[in-house]
């Protein structure tokens, strides 16, 4: 196509220079005097993130695959994963692989959440002891 046969979009002309409607939201962008149709910045973005996915454009908001390996297990001073690699302080130990059995991690303990009336009745008893050690102390 011929810049004749194109349709120019809505512009005008002001002191700061020339404005056209973008093609999508037809909100009005600066543009130079030579341009026929403009698409504003809004617009680019949110076409662009139709067609590519976030996850695909922004490599940190990839999950992270797991190694099957504890929190920590760096910062123990010998750790065997369950396919016989030996670690000391996350180092790893081709030598002795095999030698040992894999290490055996406890789960954490998972706390029970109190409500605000059973957290109020400990802190009341917290007072109560602290209370009473300071009138055995007199």
């Amino acid at each position: 196509m011929s810049k004749k046969n194109k349709q120019e979009s809505m512009s005008f002309t002001d002191v700061d220079g020339r404005w056209m409607q973008c093609k999508h939201c037809y909100e009005y962008c600066k543009v130079e005097e030579n341009i026929v149709a403009t698409t504003c910045g809004k617009c680019t973005i949110i076409r662009t993130l139709k067609r590519i996915p976030l996850e695909e454009m922004v490599p940190s908001l990839k999950k992270k695959k797991s190694t099957g390996r504890p929190a920590g297990w760096h910062f123990m001073n010998e750790f065997v994963d369950k396919d016989g690699n030996v670690f000391h302080k996350g180092k790893e130990q081709p030598k002795l692989k095999g030698t040992l059995k894999p290490t055996k991690v406890k789960p954490i303990k998972k706390r029970k959440k109190l409500t605000a009336d059973e957290k109020l009745q400990r802190d009341l008893k917290n007072w109560k002891k602290r209370k009473k050690a300071r009138r055995v102390k007199k």
